[in-house]
């Protein structure tokens, strides 16, 4: 336990929330380091270790970053793993959805070298977004647009058995999931790595969940599964198997209650997994510290290699 943690705050109208003292270390399997827009990443890197988090993966998109492979791998080993008081830093390497049209030979290229690079730990986040982005005018691409793009990246991360995450998502009218049962036959037809498959913020419910972890997949929760309309996904954390759960944040996005709005840092996972664990605990009796241990190990197996 990390004495030290409850000294972490975050004031949302006046009202004061400390980060609660964990039960077993964090990992934040999913964050932006270079999305924060009103943030600097150093003062949220001190923060989150002063919370408890030791993990901490963050996602590398030679497309959306605007940067190659070499010059964010010299950005974290010059500006960022120097640093002092601060979590264990690992990074994957992909394409957004987002950027399936412009997934070129060359932009392949540049996650094929990442893999080569030590603080790699394997490839996200790729996937299929079919949902229309109205604050930020951005269309999905074509369905088959984005498939082919999720299928090649997830073919290398096959042959090379590195772990990969998943970001699906579809409008909330589609009550066939589509982007999860698309996702679903590509891991069909693809293959699951070995190392490891991780969905990314997951926002389903148990029957999705199960049916994912069937084919070998890790859940990861983040803050929304906090949200008080999210009862059917916290329902889905509570049933997933001990030895496939996550924590993450998604930072800057999505902070947890009761601070929602806020601009999510990686030491919002501390309320993010006080929240769920607890909740699991409340539907199934289980023991908290081992919910909180086993989403560690959890991490730490896909992730420390």
């Amino acid at each position: 336990m990390m004495p030290n943690a409850a000294r972490v705050t975050f004031t949302k109208k006046k009202k004061t929330v400390a980060c609660p003292v964990p039960l077993a270390p964090l990992a934040d399997t999913h964050a932006h380091l270079l999305s924060f827009w009103g943030k600097e990443v150093p003062e949220t890197l001190v923060r989150a270790k002063a919370a408890g988090v030791d993990l901490l993966v963050t996602m590398f998109d030679p497309i959306a970053d605007k940067r190659s492979v070499a010059d964010y791998s010299d950005w974290l080993v010059r500006e960022i793993l120097p640093m002092r008081d601060i979590p264990q830093i690992k990074y994957l390497a992909g394409v957004h959805p987002y950027g399936a049209p412009d997934y070129t030979d060359d932009v392949h290229a540049q996650v094929v070298a990442a893999l080569d690079d030590p603080l790699c730990a394997g490839i996200g986040e790729i996937g299929l977004d079919y949902h229309m982005d109205y604050d930020d005018d951005i269309a999905p691409a074509p369905h088959n647009v984005q498939i082919d793009c999720m299928a090649c990246q997830l073919e290398l991360a096959v042959c090379r058995n590195v772990p990969v995450e998943l970001h699906l998502r579809h409008e909330d009218t589609d009550h066939e999931r589509t982007s999860h049962v698309d996702a679903y036959n590509v891991l069909r037809e693809v293959g699951v790595p070995q190392a490891g498959c991780v969905l990314h913020c997951f926002g389903e419910d148990r029957a999705t969940m199960e049916r994912f972890v069937e084919l070998g997949c890790y859940i990861a929760y983040g803050g929304a599964a906090t949200f008080k309309r999210n009862d059917d996904v916290r329902e889905a954390f509570a049933a997933t198997p001990l030895d496939r759960i996550l924590f993450e944040t998604d930072c800057p996005y999505m902070a947890p209650e009761p601070i929602r709005g806020l601009e999510c840092e990686p030491a919002m996972i501390s309320i993010t997994a006080n929240t769920l664990v607890n909740d699991r605990v409340d539907r199934t009796g289980e023991d908290a510290e081992a919910i909180a241990r086993a989403a560690w190990e959890n991490a730490c197996k896909l992730f420390q290699k």
